[in-house]
């Protein structure tokens, strides 16, 4: 295909799982597109690790990526998004983008940059890609919060800005790149479906780009040694999810501690809005090995034994691992009695993860495997 012909994609990925998905569908149309990407909504510029890693990566399939901070509260917020403009205004008119792909239509440089492009340089679509578990579940729609912001946004932004009730639902979005899309919520339905293919996370370029990021977070083949060799990695939930399980640091204790009298080699993942690198203090306690908070557990899942199990509870993670790694046994924990985790039952179980009434019965399966073994 002549350069003429290329699509000319800009990528504007804002978490981890996105940017991910950003290489690797880049990587997979590299022979079909020209593409950019933009990091938004960063809160650390100077010292970010997947910047770093792909600013690092020598065969990308990018020809320019830059980042944009979204640090500032208050006040100082307005002023640090209207310089971000600034910057995408200057990006737009030097790429002219034919598609501008994002993994939230909530974000306020998507929209900004759909609708400056439409009228100032031409006809541009709007991709969104998978990011995890609201393409699934949705998003609450809160009514009265929702309308209230959006009236805010298009007195400050202007009368572009769309208030989605749910990621994917703005007329901005015109395609969907989705990783089960059978199971995608109706509102995604509705949009043009493509699929994103679980074998463009393994060509060789992904591949690299992974192993910059690892990097990037001091795993050194020490520590990938030992995650290798692990037999169970707990997935923490964000603290807010955690508050609203109750008793869930208690069921977690008592299920490190049974899995220490068997023996079997723990590694804990945090989310990454926890506070400190180990807020359960799991570590010293059930000589248990902790990652960093900020790696997103997507770069991990390569090096991952068949012989492990996952482990988590309302989490995107536990969908990215069955996609990827369904090889890899993979459980989610949802407490009857627990009217917060049940709500996501149907979303979990319809991706034909197990799901589990407690860590007693998590701990009757592991006993079960061992005796297999034995």
């Amino acid at each position: 295909m002549s350069d003429a012909k290329k699509t000319r994609v800009l990528y504007l990925p804002s978490t981890p799982l996105n940017l991910l998905v950003s290489v690797a569908h880049a990587t997979a149309y590299n022979n079909e597109q020209d593409a950019q990407l933009v990091l938004i909504d960063q809160k650390s510029l100077n010292k970010n690790p997947y910047f770093s890693a792909l600013k690092e990566w020598g065969e990308g399939p990018f020809e320019q990526v830059d980042i944009l901070p979204g640090k500032a509260k208050g006040l100082h917020k307005l002023a640090e998004r209207k310089v971000n403009f600034s910057k995408l205004v200057n990006i737009a008119q030097s790429f002219k983008p034919n598609v501008i792909a994002v993994g939230s239509d909530r974000r306020v440089e998507f929209q900004f940059l759909m609708q400056y492009c439409r009228h100032k340089i031409g006809q541009v679509s709007g991709w969104y890609m998978d990011d995890g578990l609201y393409s699934y579940a949705g998003r609450p729609y809160k009514r009265i919060k929702d309308n209230v912001n959006g009236v805010l946004k298009k007195l400050v932004y202007g009368l572009w800005w769309q208030e989605p009730p749910t990621i994917g639902a703005s007329s901005w979005v015109d395609q969907a790149w989705l990783f089960s899309p059978i199971h995608a919520i109706s509102a995604l339905q509705q949009k043009k479906i493509a699929l994103i293919k679980p074998e463009w996370f393994d060509q060789r370029q992904v591949v690299e780009f992974s192993e910059r990021v690892l990097l990037q977070f001091d795993l050194d083949q020490t520590v990938k040694d030992r995650i290798q060799l692990a037999d169970l990695f707990l997935l923490i939930p964000h603290p807010n999810n955690i508050e609203k399980m109750i008793g869930y640091e208690n069921r977690i204790e008592l299920f490190l501690t049974a899995l220490n009298e068997l023996g079997l080699n723990v590694v804990i993942k945090y989310h990454p809005r926890s506070l400190g690198n180990d807020a359960l203090d799991l570590a010293k306690r059930y000589n248990t090995f902790v990652l960093p908070k900020n790696l997103a557990f997507e770069f991990v899942l390569p090096l991952i034994n068949r012989r492990a199990i996952i482990l988590g509870d309302v989490s995107t993670v536990l969908m990215t691992a069955r996609w990827l790694r369904p090889d890899i046994t993979t459980l989610a924990v949802l407490p009857e009695g627990d009217e917060f985790s049940q709500q996501f039952r149907s979303v979990i179980s319809g991706f034909e993860i197990p799901v589990l009434k407690s860590f007693d019965d998590v701990f009757i399966r592991i006993n079960s495997d061992l005796k297999k073994i034995t």
